[in-house]
């Protein structure tokens, strides 16, 4: 049995400094949102591997002036922070302590069964108004990828791909989402 982690109670919210303070090594993943703190238990491996095929995929199709990573942490402000499973970024955010949402070009959320609503209303809606450029939504069963491009404030449906993915935007690529499945 593992060792259980106690979080500190923040009458005022959590922030981002706080997150510093918590144990690098735990499975669980944290999130801030307006201060309140989300937990949620460590991605079944599926997800975690489709996320890193997804992820090799972008590398092989980016420009030299963006870097990717699965699971990084997106900083919006002092009180809010997500960690997308895959996101596209400036290079230069790639050296600096903090990734911020104006250095991320892409994000991508995989959709588990425990988190339908936060990936398709909560985190797009929070991406949107943050103005990340491009949000991307992959559903395991069915096998689904739903671009998104952000048009004014909001995001409008780009692509809609059960296999072959085509797209131009972020960047020109062309794959089959079963290649990325175990």
């Amino acid at each position: 049995m593992s060792a259980m982690t106690t979080l500190p109670f923040r009458p005022d919210g959590w922030t981002v400094d706080d997150l510093d303070e918590l144990p690098e090594d735990d499975p669980l993943r944290y999130e801030l949102v307006d201060g309140a703190l989300l937990v949620t238990p460590p991605p079944k491996p599926w997800h975690d591997d489709l996320g890193a095929q997804l992820l090799l995929t972008l590398l092989s199709a980016l420009p030299r002036e963006y870097r990717a990573s699965t699971a990084p942490g997106v900083y919006f402000d002092h009180r809010n922070y997500r960690q997308p499973d895959v996101a596209v970024y400036r290079r230069g955010a790639a050296l600096a302590e903090r990734i911020w949402a104006t250095d991320c070009l892409l994000v991508v959320e995989t959709v588990s069964p425990s988190s339908v609503a936060n990936d398709t209303v909560a985190k797009p809606a929070q991406y949107a108004a943050a103005g990340i450029p491009h949000y991307w939504r992959v559903h395991r069963q069915p096998l689904l990828l739903v671009a998104h491009a952000l048009e004014g404030a909001v995001y409008r449906e780009a692509g809609r791909f059960d296999d072959a993915v085509e797209l131009e935007q972020p960047v020109p690529l062309r794959f089959r989402l079963t290649d990325l499945l175990p």
